[in-house]
């Protein structure tokens, strides 16, 4: 956060440095030093005592839920990470000069404090980012600190890739300045007297480069103006003097933009994927915004982004609209170029005062779900909700019943109606709160799944295992999008058994089928087991099967585990024969065979080649 004492700061030009005495000087270091690391960097910084490696004083400590650190930890690696940073401290020492190095994919940044030629202590700040890593990286990164490669949907290793996306970013063009920040910090310590001209040139890195160049300060800010109770008392209507300074903002935002790439087939459900391609979204609309008016950005959980902006308040209604309209395709364009997918963007109504600003974001998140799930591109809120009726929980139930009366007669443009009418209603009255929202999904879908039953459209069996299967996926859904992903999916689900049962129902089970197969491809796995956990008979399955995935159960098997064996061979060290075990083989040779038929080369010239 901002010190408010910066309004009337004692290092003004007009003031003569003479004038500010010794006990002033260290305050106004103290809050500087502070300022710095948690509002523009966000990175643990500690003094460490020369004579004694052990002591580590904190300059400042960013609060944090959770850091990487604490993995090292729970994998047994805090030796590792002690002999790592003693030795770059003692090269610290040896060089007289920082020291910039990286430990299980993280970076460090080590300065000696030097008085009268010798170092007296250390300056130490980390560990951060220097690019957004790749899933090839982190997975890397994992099994060099766990000493196995990641099972599928692995909680500990999704956690570990959320924490280690939360690090700060520095790049390489912000890189130089913080090194410098650091050396200044360290001069600091080692001076006894505080020289004026080094706040100076502290703030003006903080302000001109840091601010530009690291996202925490911008991120901070959008983070900021969501909650109403998160603002401090410099905040409200009037902008404060930095924000007009460093992000050239001349008026309050009062707009809101929510931006999220689309991803399908498999990327839709792997969540180590669709986290890592939002933190490079995130770090690319920084980049962008700093082309954009009036704009700042920053972001939407680990789901996209936000972008705060204005139209000219000289505009009419209608060409504010178009202002904020083209504002729009030029990031949805700037970001479909980047990621080569669809791009999906809300936004609020365009007139919110600086206290109404938290109900813009919510306004945005509501108008990104239903183009999510009209697979619309832009969607304003105001076209949709331009009369807002009073909130409360009868008219979702009234669309529900609408939509269950739809399906039962089996009315497709009808179903088409009250489904988009349901979903919007329910978005609205939840608020964007995915617990409210869940319930509302199951509930309707527990309702079709009564209907269904009634009408005897699958047998007993299926059903228990359907009412099993819808609520351990909606237990394991904790956003918005990802429910609305599963509710489109199982609605086209009951929607097909309604309008024809016997096409529905095998669907159903072959998307069962599927799924069976992906979680169990690393075990002895055969047609015959697959076939009856699904209720067909062997033949019927493997021509169902082809039909349905355009390739047979066995080649789809042995898909699945060639390409876990690529992944394993590019981000692992394991040996070929614990790659083999992995995927489910039953042998080295045969792994070596049906590899080379099915990638063109064996794998262990298929490792060498993606090493080099």
């Amino acid at each position: 956060m901002k010190n408010e004492a910066n309004d009337n700061n004692p290092l003004m030009p007009s003031e003569k440095p003479s004038a500010i005495p010794s006990w002033l000087l260290r305050v106004l270091s103290h809050n500087s030093v502070i300022n710095l690391f948690t509002d523009y960097i966000s990175l643990p910084c500690y003094v460490v005592a020369r004579d004694n490696l052990n002591l580590w004083y904190t300059l400042s400590l960013p609060t944090s839920d959770a850091s990487p650190f604490q993995f090292e930890m729970y994998f047994g690696k805090k030796e590792a990470r002690a002999k790592y940073n003693n030795g770059c401290l003692e090269l610290a020492a040896q060089t007289q000069k920082g020291v910039l190095a990286q430990h299980l994919g993280l970076w460090d940044y080590f300065v000696p404090v030097m008085r009268g030629g010798e170092c007296v202590a250390y300056l130490f700040s980390g560990s951060f980012l220097r690019v957004v890593p790749t899933i090839e990286v982190v997975t890397q990164q994992f099994v060099e600190m766990a000493g196995k490669a990641p099972a599928l949907s692995d909680p500990v290793f999704n956690n570990y890739v959320r924490t280690f996306l939360k690090t700060p970013l520095v790049d390489e063009e912000a890189l130089p300045d913080f090194k410098k920040l650091m050396e200044i910090l360290a001069q600091m310590i080692a001076d006894e007297m505080l020289k004026p001209e080094t706040l100076e040139e502290i703030e003006r890195i903080k302000s001109k480069v840091l601010s530009k160049g690291l996202t925490n300060r911008m991120w901070n800010y959008v983070k900021v103006k969501r909650h109403r109770l998160s603002w401090g008392a410099w905040q409200g209507a009037e902008l404060a003097p930095w924000d007009r300074d460093e992000f050239k903002l001349k008026r309050h935002p009062n707009t809101v933009l929510a931006v999220t790439v689309g991803r399908e087939g498999e990327d839709a459900t792997n969540e180590v994927k669709a986290m890592l391609e939002a933190a490079r979204m995130q770090w690319d609309c920084f980049h962008l915004v700093h082309e954009l008016p009036e704009t700042v950005s920053g972001q939407m959980d680990d789901q996209g982004a936000f972008f705060l902006t204005s139209p000219d308040p000289q505009k009419s209604a209608s060409q504010a609209r178009l202002q904020i309209r083209d504002m729009a395709i030029s990031i949805e364009e700037f970001l479909r170029k980047k990621f080569k997918s669809s791009v999906y963007v809300g936004v609020s109504r365009l007139d919110h005062s600086a206290e109404e600003l938290p109900e813009a974001f919510r306004e945005s998140i509501l108008a990104l779900h239903l183009g999510l799930h009209h697979q619309k591109n832009l969607v304003f809120y105001q076209d949709q909700y331009a009369v807002e009726p009073p909130q409360n929980e009868f008219s979702v139930l009234e669309w529900s019943s609408k939509l269950v009366e739809a399906c039962s007669r089996a009315e497709e443009k009808e179903i088409r109606l009250m489904r988009e009418e349901y979903v919007r209603e329910a978005l609205r009255i939840s608020t964007e709160k995915p617990d409210v929202l869940k319930v509302y999904f199951l509930q309707l879908l527990f309702q079709l799944m009564d209907t269904v039953q009634k009408r005897a459209l699958v047998v007993e069996s299926q059903f228990t295992t359907l009412s099993k299967e819808l609520s351990e996926q909606y237990s394991r859904a904790l956003t918005t999008s990802e429910l609305l992903s599963l509710f489109r999916t199982h609605l086209e689900f009951f929607t097909g058994l309604f309008l024809s049962p016997l096409r529905g129902e095998r669907n159903f089970r072959l998307d069962r089928a599927k799924d069976y197969i992906t979680q169990n491809f690393q075990r002895d796995l055969s047609l015959s087991e697959v076939a009856s956990r699904t209720g067909f008979s062997v033949s019927r399955f493997s021509r169902c099967f082809k039909e349905a995935f355009g390739m047979g159960f066995s080649n789809y098997l042995l898909n699945l585990r060639c390409d876990h064996a690529k992944r394993l061979l590019e981000t692992t060290r394991l040996s070929i024969g614990a790659v083999a075990q992995d995927c489910g083989f039953q042998s080295t040779s045969y792994f070596i065979h049906q590899f080379k038929r099915h990638v063109g080369t064996t794998p262990q010239i298929y490792r060498q080649k993606k090493a080099e």
